[in-house]
């Protein structure tokens, strides 16, 4: 197992309906050419049952009797489901018949920008197994697996196949000793084929896999030849003598022989999506939708370097031609769709545009994945990732500036904190202090409570405001300031006033305004 081949049959129809939520479930076909001259390229698993559907019913003897693409109908729907890569006899159907026999058919030409965006995505999973990856045609990566360990590559083979289905690509893998033989793998697998036997592998395939010419193909029906293994079964040197050079490489295509150096892609240095709403949206469903999906393609190339992603940048380009932007701290760096889309989520669901959305933007920062070690003696989360995906969603909420562990800061300032990062894992209790603390404890409010204080002999008499009451006795006033070289600076003056109840309050002055920081007990 040397090299590999991830394959999207109907690519092109694949990555229109990933981009296309409202064509989900409903027959679809691509079609080409104008006019009356169009036809089918692409066909759809719910237009191609209901092409054969429709055919058995003709075989009835129904109106439509005079269509019938193939002898046994009945059995052929019974054995759905099958896709237009099974349906050859779909491809090529005039729109006008295609529309006769499957009136609820939808029908649209490529979408260059979304088979761009799902090639990228198809790339990116091929990385994920190699740094050596060929990007060889629209829907088909060819990966150099030389020195890997087969069993990993297996597995992680399943993994991108099943990933790639779920973000509506599904794709197809193959591996075996050449790109070739890689190749054919894909297209008989279901979903993964490992080939080890080659001779037995080849000797069934059709004829077709090996690309013969119509001429080419013609003369060995003349001979009656229609796998791979009975053209094989010829000496090379009588194909060639009858066929040429041209029967000399088509044998060799037919044995599996060809090898070939690939032509390395490289992954992007910058993870960024940007795409635009045709036409403009302002529900939240379709925002939602292609955001997920070009997620899904930012995250996969993220893996596929080795990072995570530590901050989210997000632009929606306005019909009015301004531009909302925000951008996101996530407290864990991580690379998950799912995480993504509920920060994302949290902070659009409040989000009002004085205009319809046209575009979007999103841009990842990467970051290496943090290594860590917990002390044997530290107590850990119990669930780390819903830890850090809630404080994510919060500060999309509330602000990241808003969301944290406070911090005392090193100055005099009263109540001075900042907001950093939650510590990971919970260290030991500290020891108790040797003396124990002696003396009232203040409760402060938060926030301190604004009032409003008359004046006696330079000393609080009255207060008023969020707390009332005449003060009976003060002890104060205790004066701080500092920072008095920067813009800054501050000054605050602070007492302790007891109240004609008995209950002792701390008072602080700050510019002028007076407020009750808290109570002593």
């Amino acid at each position: 197992m040397n090299y590999a081949v991830l394959w999207v049959p109907d690519f092109a129809l694949h990555a229109l309906r990933r981009a296309e939520p409202a064509l989900a479930g409903h027959p679809v076909a691509l079609i080409a050419g104008e006019g009356r001259k169009a036809v089918l390229t692409e066909v759809s698993l719910e237009a191609s049952q209901a092409f054969w559907s429709r055919g058995a019913l003709a075989a009835d003897g129904g109106p439509d009797a005079a269509w019938a693409p193939h002898p046994q109908l009945r059995q052929a729907a019974a054995a759905l489901p099958v896709d237009s890569a099974h349906s050859p006899e779909l491809v090529g159907l005039t729109v006008t018949l295609a529309m006769a026999r499957c009136p609820g058919i939808i029908l649209r030409p490529r979408d260059p920008a979304a088979e761009v965006e799902a090639q990228r995505l198809l790339l990116a999973a091929a990385f994920t197994l190699s740094p050596r990856v060929e990007a060889t045609a629209a829907g088909l990566c060819t990966i150099d697996l030389q020195g890997a360990e087969p069993s990993r590559v297996e597995a992680a083979m399943r993994r991108q196949i099943a990933e790639l289905t779920r973000a509506g690509l599904p794709v197809r893998a193959g591996a075996a000793a050449t790109p070739l033989l890689a190749g054919y793998a894909a297209r008989c697998a279901r979903p993964l084929l490992v080939v080890h036997d080659i001779a037995g592998f080849l000797r069934p395939l059709p004829l077709s896999f090996a690309g013969p010419t119509p001429a080419q193909q013609h003369v060995l029906a003349g001979w009656g030849l229609r796998t791979l293994g009975e053209l094989t079964a010829l000496a090379k040197a009588d194909v060639g003598s009858r066929l040429g050079p041209d029967g000399v490489a088509l044998w060799e295509r037919a044995a599996g022989e060809p090898t070939r150096p690939l032509r390395l892609a490289e992954l992007p240095t910058t993870f960024l999506a940007d795409w635009i709403y045709e036409p403009p949206v302002e529900a939240m469903e379709p925002l939602l939708f292609k955001l997920r999906r070009y997620a899904e393609r930012v995250v996969a190339e993220l893996r596929a370097a080795g990072f995570v992603a530590e901050k989210l940048a997000l632009t929606l380009r306005l019909e009015d031609g301004t531009d909302y932007r925000r951008e996101f701290r996530l407290p864990e760096p991580g690379a998950d769709t799912d995480s993504w889309l509920r920060v994302l989520q949290a902070h659009l669901e409040g989000v009002r545009t004085a205009a319809r959305i046209t575009g979007v933007r999103l841009l990842a920062t990467p970051a290496r994945p943090q290594q860590k070690q917990d002390g044997l003696f530290d107590t850990g989360l119990r669930d780390p990732a819903a830890f850090w995906e809630n404080l994510a969603r919060l500060g999309a909420i509330v602000g990241d500036d808003r969301v944290g562990t406070p911090v005392m800061q090193d100055t005099h300032r009263p109540d001075a904190f900042a907001l950093t990062r939650p510590v990971e894992s919970v260290p030991p209790p500290a020891e108790p202090p040797v003396h124990p603390l002696r003396g009232a404890v203040l409760r402060r409010f938060r926030p301190a409570w604004p009032v409003r204080v008359v004046l006696a002999d330079a000393q609080p008499r009255e207060i008023s405001g969020a707390l009332r009451g005449a003060v009976r006795s003060t002890r104060g006033p205790w004066r701080l300031d500092g920072e008095w070289w920067q813009p800054q600076a501050w000054a605050v003056e602070t007492w302790h006033v007891e109240l004609a109840s008995g209950v002792v309050y701390q008072l602080a002055c700050a510019g002028g305004e007076w407020s009750v920081e808290g109570v002593l007990d």
